[in-house]
Formats: structure tokens, sequence, C-alpha cells
């Protein structure tokens, strides 16, 4: 798995490929072994020398998630350009130094000079070992196959930078065209202003950013291949081919609000820092985020062996923080829908980790896998609500009382049975839900319950324990419904209102003097 970066003027160009880091100061280049690195202090580290990059690493404390790492240097030569940016190729083998104009090929061990030439940018493709591509100028673009330049074209814009992976990007001011690379064909023409263009390794997604957002694409390799096939040569739908490319080539996934500087591909994860200084990753049209940043970072890659993002500042300090590769696998199968490998990677996943899965399978849609996987008690009980499951509601909240976890004093206990007895009601279950307003003391709900079933027996109940709770005016209700005046009475004198006593009595008995009279 290649993990590149270069950036020209923010920090020491640099490249990740595995675990080695290549990176420039001035005109010299060093290289590292991420693998060797640990939390120990600078004082700690062994110097760095010839066999510092190739000893074993020293037993030390576990890695601290942001804590900066001691990481051993080895000087391996000097470069006659000033680099500003140093880019492994996607099998790590070759490593190319780009500054002053030009660019210079090495090998990525002993750098070795393999090849040199002219170019103002300089971009690797996703496939082989030696091809890449170069802007000489804004109006010429070259690319070459296994190091031998195949072919050069005009761009269709005023190309202002490029990019590589499955395709070759070429950006202008406002317009971003994706060519194919065995050729100079336009495989589509989108209307963006990209400041970052992130293939996935498999070439089928791709992440545009711009200045305040970035864009999930899916690339539709058959669908472009047909469409050229179903052009005839120098008919309407060719020419629009040529200038436009193919629209179904791309496919929009998602639109994310946020603006990103620097990421890099897992399966289909998008790793990433934000400019509102946050790590974060895009997984299914989700936002997960893994740590706040105090200070800008640069992402230099994900190494799965060790389960760890690393990421550089710009005085050249390392830190890392801690990420289940078999986290991201499971969550890239679910994307997929390819649940029979989600099941088998969810065995490796530790269990502390199974709340944070089912959130996730709650925002793709699957709450009944979710409620599966979650241990978590709020959230099993948020998910039996959203499905519909009564008895497995009512069950966690009958559990939880009975060990004395949340008591019917308890608020969110409280608020827990209003929510289910509203689901009840929902669902008509009537002794269900009057269980469940009995629980959370829910006086007014009761109150409608009852009065709408007739239940007297219930509204007598309801009667004592509104007064229990304080609520006067429910109670009151009750009473004057069962028709116990003298009662109700006395409770409006015990509360003060000794006016609405004497109404209530006055109009207690003109109703007895009319039901007289309606029966003599």
């Amino acid at each position: 798995m290649l993990l590149s970066s270069g950036s020209p003027r923010s920090h020491s160009p640099l490249s990740l490929s595995l675990s080695l880091r290549c990176s420039a100061r001035n005109n010299v280049i060093h290289t590292a072994s991420v693998r060797t690195a640990s939390a120990l202090d600078d004082t700690d580290a062994p110097a760095a020398g010839a066999g510092a990059a190739s000893a074993p690493a020293p037993a030390g404390p576990p890695v601290v998630d942001g804590e900066a790492l001691s990481i051993p240097e080895k000087e391996l030569t000097s470069v006659e350009l000033f680099p500003l940016s140093v880019q492994h190729n996607a099998n790590g083998r070759f490593v190319a130094v780009v500054g002053d104009n030009e660019f210079v090929i090495y090998t990525a061990q002993a750098l070795r000079n393999k090849t040199f030439g002219p170019a103002l940018d300089f971009v690797w493709s996703a496939f082989g070992t030696g091809d890449y591509a170069v802007r000489e100028s804004t109006s010429r673009v070259k690319v070459f196959r296994n190091f031998k330049e195949t072919h050069a074209f005009r761009p269709g814009v005023s190309a202002e930078g490029l990019y590589g992976g499955a395709l070759l990007g070429v950006r202008s001011a406002d317009t971003l065209i994706f060519y194919d690379w065995e050729s100079d064909r336009v495989v589509r023409k989108i209307e963006v202003a990209a400041k970052g263009v992130h293939w996935s390794e498999s070439g089928e997604l791709v992440a545009i950013a711009s200045d305040d957002s970035f864009f999930v694409l899916r690339f539709n390799r058959d669908a472009y291949a047909a469409a050229l096939a179903a052009a005839a040569p120098g008919s309407d739908a060719a020419a629009v081919l040529a200038d436009e490319g193919v629209e179904a080539a791309f496919e929009l996934q998602h639109s994310i609000d946020e603006k990103v500087r620097n990421g890099v591909w897992v399966g289909d994860c998008f790793l990433y820092t934000s400019a509102s200084g946050r790590l974060n990753y895009y997984v299914g049209g989700e936002v997960i985020t893994l740590a706040h940043l105090d200070r800008h970072m640069y992402m230099l890659g994900y190494l799965p062996k060790e389960g760890r993002v690393y990421l550089m500042d710009k005085t050249g300090a390392i830190v890392s923080y801690g990420l289940l590769l078999a986290l991201l696998e499971y969550q890239t199968a679910v994307v997929r829908r390819d649940f029979a490998a989600a099941n088998r990677i969810l065995a490796e996943i530790p269990r502390e980790h199974y709340n944070k899965i089912a959130r996730f399978l709650d925002g793709q849609g699957f709450k009944a896998e979710a409620l599966a996987v979650a241990d978590d008690p709020d959230l099993k009980f948020d998910l039996a609500v959203q499905l519909g499951r009564l008895d497995a509601a009512y069950g966690m909240l009958k559990a939880a009382a009975a060990a004395g976890g949340e008591g019917a004093e308890d608020a969110d206990a409280q608020a827990k049975w209003k929510t289910l007895m509203d689901l009840a009601l929902a669902k008509s279950n009537l002794p269900l839900a009057e269980e469940c307003a009995s629980a959370a003391r829910d006086v007014s709900g009761l109150l409608l319950l009852y009065s709408s079933t007739g239940n007297a027996e219930g509204m007598a109940r309801l009667a004592v324990m509104a007064r229990e709770e304080g609520r006067a005016n429910v109670a009151f209700l009750a009473l004057h419904t069962l028709g116990r005046v003298e009662e109700a009475a006395t409770l409006l004198a015990d509360t003060g209102r000794i006016a609405e006593v004497r109404w209530l009595r006055r109009a207690a008995a003109r109703a007895a003097g009319l039901c007289m009279q309606l029966h003599a």
C-alpha cells in the first residue's frame, strides 16, 4: 500500500511508502523507518547513523496517541535541485524528487539516479512501475510509460496543475479534466475548482477537494468504455465525448461540507485532516472524528500492520493515532454490502469497538444489525424503539430497574418510560402504555388514558398519585370526573382555592337540584 504526500512550502517535502519515510531538508534526502518509532524521549533515542535505520526497534512503552515519536534518520544523499515534493510510485520502488522546474527519479532504497527531465508538475500513475506524467507548460503535458515517453497532448484548458492516480487529472482555475493514461481521451470534464484529488487503491472512488468541501465520486470504467464503443467516429456523439467526456463515467456518492487539507484512502474509507483541526475519516457518507488536533498537521499515511495513522507538523515532529484496520475493513465491507465478509471481520474486532460499529450501522440504515452488536444500554434502547420492538425495549427498562441502575425517580429513566408509552399507544397496547406511564409517574398521560377508556379504578389511583406528585390540578380533574365533589372541594381548600370551593359546591348543588326536577 502506497502512502505518499508532498507539500511545496508548509514543511520539508516527504513521502511515506510502506513503512519507509523519505524527506528532504534543503538539498539533503533523509530516510527513516517508521516501524522503529517509539514514544521515547529524544534523549533516549539511538543516535542517527549508518546502522540506526536498520537496527531493531528498542523496547519501550506503547505508543500514545498524539505523542511525538522518536524516529532515527539516515542521510542518503544530496541532490542538485531544491526539492519541493518527494513522491513514491505505486509499488514504492522509485521515488521522484521535484523542484526547480525539473524532476529526478531515483531508486527508493539506494537513491540511484534512474531518469530526469523538465517539469512544472510531476505525478505518478496508480498502475505500472514507471508510468508518470509531467506538465511542461500550461499548454503541454507529457505522459511516460515504463520511463519512456508515449505521447504528449495539449489539454482542453489552461493547465495549472496535475493530479495522478487511476486517471490523469488536469486542472485549471475552475475546471478539472480527467484523461485516460493510455491516450489523450477525455474521460470526464467536471466544473469544479479542485484543490486536491485523492484516489482509492481500487481506482473506483475519488475524493475531489475544493475550497470549502469535498466530493466523493465513483468511477465506472465499464460505462466509459461502453460510451466510447457506442460513439461512431465523426458523429456528434463522438465530438461531445472528445470535449466533455462521458457523463456516466462518474457518479456522485456524497458531498461533505468540510475543507480537506490532505488525505489518503484505506479501502473505501477516506482518512483526512480538516481545516477545522480535526483528524477524520469518511466512510459510506458518514464522517467520524478520530482526534482533535492542536496544530496544523500533514497526513503522512496509514500503516495497516501497526494500525496507526501518521501525521507531521511543520517542525518535522511526527505523531500517530490508533485506528484498527479490522474496523476499517468491516466498515468497507458494509458499505459494499458484503455482509458475509463483514460478519467474518466482526469476530476480529475487540468488544470495546462494538458501540462505534452500532452507530455506524445505524447511520447506514441497518438498525436491526446495530441492535444486535450494541452494548451501550441507551443506544440499545433507542434502536429498539426505532425498530418498534416493544418487548425488547420493555425488557431493557425492567432489567435496569431491577438492577437498581435506573429507578422511577431517575429523570433519564422516566424519559425512557414515556418514550415507550408513546410507542405502546401508537401500537394500541394499552396495558403496556398504562404500566409505562405509571413507572414514569406521568400523571398527565394516565389522565388521558383513563379518561379515554373510562377506567374508574385507575382514575381513583391517579387521584392519589397526583396528590403525591404535587399535581393538584390533575388530582382535582380525577376526583371531579369520579363525582367525588367533597373530596375535590377539600383538595381545593387545602391548596387555598377558597373561591373555587364555593363555586364547586354551588354548582354541585344546582346540578343536584336539576336532577331532582328531572326525576319529579
